[in-house]
């Protein structure tokens, strides 16, 4: 029986690397979230440990096992003097140097990690690893932490630190003056089931009785069944004209705002390059890219230059209401480095498409009580 341990930013990345290594008959024995000073050292937030019995593996795969095995082995052994060590990855090389007085000094891939050999405070470590529970990535955690390890010292209130250099984080990206015109035409894209119809709903309805702007719907989705009728039944709603773009070229009035939903964002590429044709075409003078908070942020970070692609001007963060885990956010707004405009808690065409406040998204990121000020 072999047994291994396997990390990577999520459970599923894990996975991944057990498959590729294991092959389809490995068998999990456990998962667990890793703790802060192991995180800091292999880089990674899961380890996933499984096992495989040899007689089902081919003699190469088993050797190829082995001979990683035995390169970090001998990498431990011959520096820390110990007959052996359990639950290595793969791809990190730990180095332990004991000496009276002396922390263990960890070394990944040969480069000395610094911080693993920091105190870490209990009251850190739990936010940290807050912050990873609530889907912020890693790299993002990292940095955030740093930041609250500046400002807080024994005695005062960790919580409150955090919360305001969470909402500053996110202050570096948020857009409070977004200016409408009539003759404007704006797209609502994203991947498929990210609320971009609901959402386009939204803002239209807060155009028209909010600035008393003139708005007209359009789509250009010929994909899904039934996209115009849905348009066209929030037209009728709120007693608004609609078309399809294709109807509407041409005659679209100057003092109208025009509202343009679009097909779910291609992953493909070839499908992709059609669809941003499509988009060019209607050279929209402003783009939302609309993201569900139920997608994780990985996820996300994966398909980032897919988002790219559409060349956004703003983001809307959507189906809020759906989860408590709000990381995506920090996620898109960070990497992507798009202003965040609105967010939205209702999954429909109703409720508000509302303002993106920071100080709210960092209280629920922190599990704040409402009424705490950040």
């Amino acid at each position: 029986m072999i047994i291994k341990s396997f990390t990577g930013p999520t459970v599923a990345a894990a996975l991944k690397l057990v498959r590729d290594e294991m092959g389809g008959d490995a068998v999990v024995l456990k998962t667990r979230v890793l703790p802060i000073d192991e995180t800091k050292v292999v880089n990674e937030r899961v380890e996933v440990t499984a096992c495989i019995d040899e007689s089902v593996l081919s003699p190469g795969r088993i050797d190829s096992m082995l001979t990683k095995d035995k390169n970090i082995f001998d990498n431990v052994s011959k520096n820390s003097g110990r007959a052996g060590i359990s639950d290595v990855t793969a791809e990190t090389q730990v180095n332990l140097q004991n000496g009276p007085g002396k922390k263990p000094a960890i070394t990944v891939n040969g480069y000395k990690n610094a911080e693993a050999t920091e105190e870490i405070s209990p009251e850190i470590k739990m936010l940290h690893d807050d912050l990873l529970d609530a889907d912020i990535p890693i790299e993002i955690t990292r940095e955030l932490i740093k930041d609250i390890e500046k400002q807080y010292s024994s005695g005062t209130n960790i919580k409150e630190i955090a919360g305001e250099v969470l909402s500053e984080y996110l202050n570096r990206f948020m857009s409070f003056d977004i200016e409408f015109r009539p003759g404007m035409k704006i797209i609502f894209t994203g991947f498929s089931g990210a609320g971009k119809t609901s959402g386009l709903a939204k803002l239209a309805a807060q155009l028209v009785s909010g600035l008393g702007l003139k708005v007209t719907l359009s789509s250009l989705d010929d994909m899904k069944v039934a996209a115009y009728e849905e348009i066209g039944s929030y037209a009728d709603i709120l007693n608004l004209p609609s078309a399809m773009f294709d109807e509407l070229a041409g005659r679209q009035k100057n003092d109208s705002l025009v509202l343009i939903d679009t097909p779910p964002l291609p992953v493909d590429p070839t499908r992709r390059e059609k669809f941003l044709a499509r988009i060019n075409n209607v050279k929209p003078d402003m783009t939302f890219l609309v993201f569900s908070a139920r997608n994780r942020s990985r996820d996300l970070i994966d398909a980032v230059e897919i988002f790219k692609s559409v060349s956004p001007d703003y983001l809307i963060a959507a189906h809020l209401d759906e989860t408590a885990r709000w990381g995506s956010i920090y996620s898109m707004a960070g990497t992507l480095k798009t202003p965040l405009a609105f967010m939205t808690n209702s999954p429909g065409g109703i409720g508000e498409l509302a303002r993106a406040d920071s100080s709210e998204i960092a209280r629920t990121v922190l599990k704040m009580e409402a009424s705490n000020e950040i």
